[in-house]
């Protein structure tokens, strides 16, 4: 390995176009300034001076990069790879360079999974030419040796075994052979090796070797399949090193041993308590440099290059930073996709999860000049070492617990009785004030601009693949009350945006599928889904002539959970057409069908996050106060819960609040209109909004700590909130309605707003406009939304959102589905069930392999609705990427400050239907 010695004076980057941006973004890529900043997932840089120019410049650029990551020692874990002849694999070079030279008092990687593929890859290196294979209990055995060599509890007990062979004959020996030797050397070998199978191949978890060599978790051991792959490419390694078959075994070795690597380099988690996990506060950079085609080192280089490109889009973690600087051959550019760009755009996709890697030309001017210096990070230094802290804070429990246990009985803890989202009411009297509703026209619009992009798309036809898909949505408004209970037109401009960005990106990603979207309007309710569904069905059927932009690959829509769209879904999913279903905002869990997948959180999460925010948090106005001036809150000991029995989507949301929530309920069936459904037993009846708000109010007088949970319509709840303002009858303590995401629709009209007895929580499916928490993709959503309709009311509605996320999902299999001029729609199917994963407009989506339950820890917040806007008070699952990448699992969370919850509660749930895909986390409310 070449040594980076520091020059006397500090190397200096050329001042391209854009220099100064990219020096300022690579030191924030590198030490962020927050941690979940490291969350990210940047593309791989190549920077490229010109072929014409000494290789000086490319080491110019290396020391430059590298200076900046510790001059004198290193403050960043980081690595110079220098290709040279005799080290084929970098990956290697990686592995011990990042060991090495660590930050002082930091916490390194210890690397278990990168050492142990590099003690097999060596044995496999040297075995002998023409060997069948090496022996797995020869390769097991050499593998512990070397781990024992490196010391620990396996080196230590291996030296206290003594000499390697046994004293021969007499009761020492036999002592020695078969008794000692056990203990210290063959039981712990074993129990090794049975640990390291269980991690690296059956585990569903953490198994990455048995995913990578398509191994499952029922076959061989870890050694045998690694014995496997030598004898697979043993051979080939002894073959010229300029025959082709003999790079194909260095490339399987380099995928292999650099696959272990990343998985090592998963970022630890973020926010914890323990001292260790704490201490990752930059990002591990790997600086690869290029020789120029021919060169000795160049094919080792560009191996090594392919081989992350190909492993960096299938990571869960972020992984490191990567950038490779020379010249890279027309061959490397073609394999690796690469996007060609300026330094500029370049400094913005450092922060950006972005998976096609991006290559800069350096022009030569800069070069004959003085550069630019990069100023060395300063990432956070630990005086002490993580040990030290740990004992330090064990110490302190410890003392609080004693001194918890001796305080005099004159000690109380101070309770928190701050209203959660602030003690204001919605508004005050007289505020109301609706925006300007034009339904017809905002439909229509939404359609012309579909219908635009459809024809973008049906250029692209001419020379390539293009596909169409299938909007089930609702008829058109005919009047404003239509579009105020009714959330179509979000969705529809949620759909037209990604259709317009796919038209757009069409233009220079010729891996991009371009789709055409064909809007099918159901009934009001979607009475007539099922009709429709089978109508599609027969045409999906007959579709074999045609042209082939006119071939429907995929459905979206189905914004409602009624039984006929539950039937449509499953009539879908039970026909021979093979065709993927991706729902929008239809929550019910009874929405289930083998190609349907549901993008939005299903009811018995929300219902679950919604019981557990009403008994823990302090939402209802505290009655029996005599001395505080402002208002103080509770948490509910009762709710009442109003549904429609006769309704899918309230049906299921209110079971599902029953079964979670643990304090008194009642139940109220709330029917308007000739409806005749049965009333459950052990339920109250109501008929008018009157007489609902007269059963409320008996409810909130026999006990005042009592909360609405609202799981009907929204026009039924207008209808029930002018009873209570008309009656009066008991408001003047104020009400507190915790409602579902149908609330969200005309909530956000303000059509409440001069209810100031209302306190108004519902829940809503992305953050609203102006949250911090938000991540950079709903932002940038936002403000693309905002831009384009600058008055629209539903600007922190989240149906846009999350119509633009599904299609995105769709997009993206359809995508991976392309081959040549040809896509089917079985290998769409596929393509879903065989994971998506990307940062939405929603937050994080990342669908299970081979499932198609919602996406792992959807986000999900409950807003309170204020006369300024709504407020987030709790943001539960993947709302940013670093929360998607938090650990699964029931935890405490013991600062009750940060958990906004009265006591020691914010926990983790565990969800029966859904384990492990749909837990979630309370992960702040915000109090007053």
């Amino acid at each position: 390995m070449r040594s980076a010695n520091n020059p006397i004076e500090p190397p200096s980057f050329p001042d391209d176009a854009g220099a100064d941006y990219f020096i300022r973004e690579y030191r924030t890529a590198v030490n962020p300034a927050r941690r979940d900043l490291l969350e990210n997932k940047p593309p791989l840089l190549v920077l490229s001076p010109s072929a014409d120019g000494p290789d000086t410049r490319t080491r110019r650029v290396l020391e430059a990069l590298r200076w900046a990551l510790g001059p004198e020692h290193k403050r960043v874990p980081h690595v110079v790879l220098h290709a040279e002849e005799d080290v084929p694999l970098l990956s290697m070079q990686a592995g011990a360079g990042l060991g090495f030279d660590v930050p002082r008092n930091s916490a390194p990687d210890r690397f278990p999974n990168f050492w142990l593929m590099a003690d097999v890859v060596a044995h496999i290196q040297e075995s002998r030419p023409g060997s069948s294979g090496l022996g797995a209990r020869k390769l097991r055995d050499h593998v512990y040796r070397q781990r024992a060599e490196r010391g620990g509890l396996p080196g230590f007990l291996w030296h206290l075994g003594g000499t390697d062979t046994a004293p021969i004959g007499g009761v020492r020996g036999f002592f020695v052979g078969l008794v000692w030797h056990s203990l210290t050397r063959t039981m712990p070998r074993w129990i090794w090796a049975h640990r390291q199978n269980r991690r690296l191949v059956r585990s569903k978890r953490s198994g990455w070797l048995g995913r990578h060599l398509n191994a499952t978790a029922g076959g061989a051991p870890v050694f045998e399949l690694l014995d496997q792959v030598g004898a697979r490419q043993s051979p080939r390694l002894h073959l010229e090193p300029s025959h082709p078959r003999h790079k194909e075994g260095l490339a399987a070795l380099e995928l292999l041993l650099l696959r272990a690597l990343l998985e090592d380099l998963h970022k630890p988690a973020v926010g914890r308590f323990l001292p260790k996990r704490r201490r990752r506060v930059s990002r591990p950079v790997l600086l690869v440099e290029i020789p120029p085609a021919g060169d000795p080192g160049a094919d080792a280089a560009e191996r090594f290059l392919r081989s992350f490109h190909t492993l960096q889009s299938g990571l869960d973690g972020p992984g490191p930073l990567v950038i490779a600087v020379g010249r890279p051959s027309a061959a490397l550019q073609t394999d690796l996709g690469v996007e060609r760009t300026n330094l500029r755009r370049a400094s913005t996709l450092l922060h950006s999860s972005n998976p096609r890697p991006v290559m800069v030309p350096l022009e030569d001017e800069p070069f004959g000049r003085l550069g630019l210096q990069i100023p060395p990070v300063q990432p956070r230094k630990f005086r002490m070492g993580w040990r030290a802290v740990t004992v330090l804070e064990l110490a302190a429990l410890a003392a609080a617990v004693a001194f918890g246990t001796t305080t005099p009985t004159f000690w109380k803890r101070t309770r928190d009785t701050s209203c959660v989202g602030g003690d204001r009411p919605v508004a005050g009297a007289g505020q109301r004030k609706l925006p300007e509703f034009k339904p017809k026209e905002w439909y229509a619009d939404a359609l012309k601009r579909i219908k635009e992009q459809n024809q973008k798309a049906g250029e692209y036809a001419k020379g390539r693949a293009v596909r169409t898909v299938v909007l089930f949505e609702s008829s058109p408004p005919t009047d404003a009350q239509d579009t105020i209970f009714d959330g179509s037109i979000p969705e529809l401009r949620g759909i037209a945006m990604w259709q317009e960005w796919l038209n757009k990106d069409a233009a220079s990603n010729l891996s991009r599928i371009p789709l055409r979207v064909e809007v099918r309007q159901a009934t009001t309710g979607f009475t007539n889904a099922s009709a429709l569904a089978r109508d599609l069905i027969k045409e999906v059927g007959q579709e074999d002539q045609g042209a082939d932009d006119k071939k429907i690959v995929g459905v979206l829509g189905f914004g409602q959970s009624t039984t006929e769209t539950r039937d449509a879904v499953r009539l879908l999913g039970d026909a021979d057409i093979r065709m993927p279903t991706v729902g929008t905002t239809a929550t019910a869990d009874e929405m289930q069908g083998e190609t349907y997948w549901p993008v939005t959180p299903v009811n018995s999460r929300e219902a679950k996050i919604a019981a557990d925010f009403v008994a823990e948090s302090n939402i209802v106005e505290n009655t029996a106060q005599t001395t505080s001036k402002s208002a103080t809150c509770v948490p509910a000991e009762q709710a009442v819960i109003v549904q429609n029995p006769g309704d899918l989507y309230s049906q299921s949301l209110a079971d599902r609040f029953r079964q979670s929530f643990k304090g008194d309920e009642t139940v109220i069936n709330f029917t308007q209109g000739p409806q005749h459904v049965e009333t459950p037993a052990d339920t109250q009846k109501a008929t008018s909004p009157d007489r609902l708000a007269g059963q409320v109010c008996q409810a909130l007088k026999a006990n005042p700590r009592t909360v609405v949970y609202w799981t009907s319509r929204a026009r039924d709840f207008t209808a029930f909130v002018n009873a209570m303002d008309v009656n009066g009858t008991c408001n003047e303590n104020g009400l507190t309605v915790l409602g579902g995401n149908e609330l969200t629709n005309v909530a956000l009209t303000g059509e409440y707003n001069d209810n100031s007895w209302l306190r108004l929580y519902y829940s809503a499916h992305r953050l609203p406009e102006g949250d911090p928490r938000a991540s950079v993709q709903t932002r940038q959503f936002i403000g693309h939304y905002n831009a384009e309709y600058p008055k629209d009311p539903w600007q922190h509605d989240g149906h846009s959102a999350v119509a633009y996320d599904a299609f995105h999902t769709l997009s993206m299999a359809v995508d991976a589905a392309h081959s040549g001029a040809s896509v089917d729609r079985d290998a769409v199917l596929t393509a879903l069930r065989n994971g998506v994963h990307f940062d939405g407009a929603t937050g994080g989506v990342k669908f299970s392999e081979d499932s198609n339950e919602p996406p792992l820890r959807k986000a999900l917040v409950i807003l309170r609705q204020l006369a300024d806007g709504p407020l987030a008070v709790v943001a539960c699952g993947a709302y940013n990427p670093s929360a998607l990448k938090e650990e699964q699992g029931r935890r405490a969370l013991p600062d009750v400050t940060a958990a906004g919850f009265p006591g020691s509660l914010g926990l983790a749930y565990a969800l029966p239907r859904h384990p492990p895909a749909a837990r979630h986390r309370i992960l702040r409310t915000v109090p007053a």
